[in-house]
């Protein structure tokens, strides 16, 4: 009896464990405002890697556009950057991720609106405080189980940041096939 009973309970509290843990419905506003919060905290002076552990951002750059950034992204800018290392350009004069070329000591980032979400992509504004407020917008999409950093600054007219990499990737293959 008493092993039947410890047996209802322990499976009672993994039915509870795997219902908070696998039933969050990743595509809801509340959701999508924790996963921002995880990926910012502590962006300004020290991060945190993909297993949770704090980085000195100064000493160690961790690359958080590899882990927070949706695959076709990343290898965009990837491409981008190894563009602009052959040619001695600069494909960033800023951090994206702080809105500034330097940190201040009370950098902060707050989710102002989470918006247009669907199974795949969302939209969330947000204030990046950096010496002063700056209100910016960032996509995000759904892959590998999570939310990703889709582009930083996207706009209606297309002048994103995933247009910017495309027109220097352009611009170079085709340069490069007049040579």
């Amino acid at each position: 009896m008493m092993k039947t009973i410890s047996r209802m309970m322990m499976t009672a509290v993994l039915l509870l464990v795997a219902l908070t843990v696998y039933g969050q419905d990743k595509h809801s506003e509340t959701y999508i405002r924790q996963r921002i919060a995880t990926i910012y905290q502590g962006v300004g002076k020290s991060t945190y890697d993909a297993d949770g552990n704090r980085v000195d951002y100064i000493q160690s750059p961790f690359n958080r556009d590899s882990a927070y950034c949706s695959q076709q992204y990343y290898a965009l800018m990837k491409q981008a950057l190894d563009i602009c290392d052959k040619t001695d350009d600069v494909l960033f004069d800023y951090d994206h991720w702080v809105c500034g070329q330097d940190f201040s000591d009370d950098w902060s980032c707050k989710v102002a609106k989470v918006y247009n979400v669907t199974d795949s992509t969302a939209l969330v504004d947000l204030v990046i405080h950096n010496f002063s407020d700056n209100e910016t917008t960032i996509a995000l999409r759904f892959e590998r189980g999570d939310w990703y950093v889709d582009d930083f600054s996207p706009t209606d007219d297309g002048e994103d940041d995933k247009a910017y990499f495309r027109r220097i990737i352009s611009e170079y293959d085709t340069k490069n096939r007049e040579h």
